[in-house]
Order: structure tokens, then sequence, then C-alpha cells
């Protein structure tokens, strides 16, 4: 490919789509929010059927995903001479994400396996599906499968942890707005590149699909500061502690 053309090309996906995606992930899901207050949740299917794969399923997956986001913003934002001060080298930095990203990632592939085939076989699950439903499963599945090929490209190319640095410097130089920021990404490995992308195009879905819900997982924290809220049954009471109701009736 023509070395012009190549450079157009990452800069396009590399340099300037990812602004797209944060402008239209934050302007998106504030319209949404404003728009349809009411469709920012996970329109869980749960009372369709299939409640054991659900539960295992999205269990699975979401305890694997949150370490997943946190590892990623980790190694993605810290500064290696950061990570020497503190004394971990790069091969060291790379033993940690093939351990414990290769780990959560099994989790989030057994998790979303769950929740595909849950949606595949219940014919209630599988009619209800939206064509949004059924993209947001093919990125997800998609980011994690190459994911999982990271992993197994730095094990057997990358073993001195090296290479991971260059998506170090391409996200902060977004973050600080270089204009050359996606230099950083035209010679690291292939499978790498793909996972960015796919994770980029997750984010750019959110606003348009079930997945706006994250936006009130970085809320759930508040729940601790709540006071508790209060019950009220409109049958008999179930515990001596709770005060005698009475019932009035009109006369005939």
């Amino acid at each position: 490919m023509d070395p012009n053309l190549t450079h157009l090309l990452y800069f396009i996906v590399y340099q300037v789509f990812p602004y797209v995606v944060i402008t239209v992930w934050l302007v998106g899901s504030f319209i949404r929010f404003l728009t349809h207050p009411y469709t920012v949740k996970s329109q869980s299917s749960e009372l369709l059927g299939g409640k054991k794969e659900i539960n295992w399923g999205a269990r699975l997956f979401h305890v694997g995903v949150i370490f997943l986001l946190f590892g990623h913003l980790f190694g993605l934002f810290v500064p290696k001479q950061f990570l020497a001060d503190v004394g971990i080298t790069p091969h060291m930095n790379q033993m940690i994400e093939i351990v414990a990203g290769g780990a959560c990632a099994v989790l989030c592939l057994v998790g979303i396996a769950l929740m595909i085939h849950r949606r595949i076989t219940n014919p209630r699950i599988r009619k209800t599906s939206r064509p949004s439903d059924w993209l947001v499963l093919v990125l997800i599945a998609g980011v994690l499968i190459m994911g999982a090929t990271c992993v197994i490209n730095a094990m057997l190319f990358d073993q001195s942890g090296e290479g991971l640095f260059d998506f170090v410097n391409w996200a902060i130089a977004l973050v600080t707005l270089q204009p050359d920021a996606y230099t950083y990404l035209i010679d690291a490995a292939t499978p790498q590149k793909i996972h960015i992308f796919i994770g980029l195009c997750i984010f750019l879905v959110v606003p348009f699909t079930r997945l706006i819900h994250i936006w009130s997982g970085y809320a759930s924290p508040i729940y601790l500061l709540r006071n508790m809220q209060k019950m009220r049954m409109n049958g008999a009471p179930m515990g001596d502690d709770l005060p005698a109701r009475t019932m009035e009736r009109s006369a005939d």
C-alpha cells in the first residue's frame, strides 16, 4: 500500500475516529437522557426464560469486564517511567497483562457465550431481540476474541513487553491532543490494532443500544450514601414490628 495512503488511513482511524467516538458517546448519551430517560436501562430479558444461563452468564461477564476496564485504564494511562519508579519492568508489566488480562478475558468469553447461546436457543428471547442487541453481542464477542489474541501474540512475539508502551504513548498523545498520536500504532501488531478499533466501535454505539446502562454503573457508589428505602406492602403485615393497618370500607 502507498505510504501516504497508509498514513491517511491510520490518521482517520486512530487519530480522528477516537475523538468522534468520544463526542458521540458523551453527547449522544446526554441527549438520550433528556429525550428518552426511561430507556436508560439494561432492558433485561430475564423474565422471558433462560434464568440459569443469564444468571451465570451475566455474572461472569460483568465481573470480568469490570476488571478488564480498570486494567485497560491502568495499562493505557500509566507512563513507563512511573512503572520503572515503582520497580515494575516492561516484562513484569507484560506478565500482569497476560495472567490477569487472560483470566478476565476467559470469564468474559464464557459469560458472553452463555448469553449468546441463550438468545439463540430461547424462542421468546430470539423473537424479541432487536438488531442492536445482536450488534452489541457481536462487537463484545469480537473485542474479547481479539483481546485474547493480543495476549497470545504478546506471549509469542513480544516477551520483552516493550510493545505495550506504543499503546500507552498513543493513548496519552490523544488525551494531550497531539496531532501525531496515530503514528505510534503504525508498526503495532495487527491483533492489537483490530482490538482497539472494535473497542472504539463499542463506545460509539452506546447511546443507541442497551449498552447505555453502563452509565448507571458509574453512579452505583452513590447507593452506599443513600438512606435505606422504605417498602410498603399491600398485603397483611409479615411481622409483629410492622404497624397495624386500618381498613375502611364505605357503607353499602
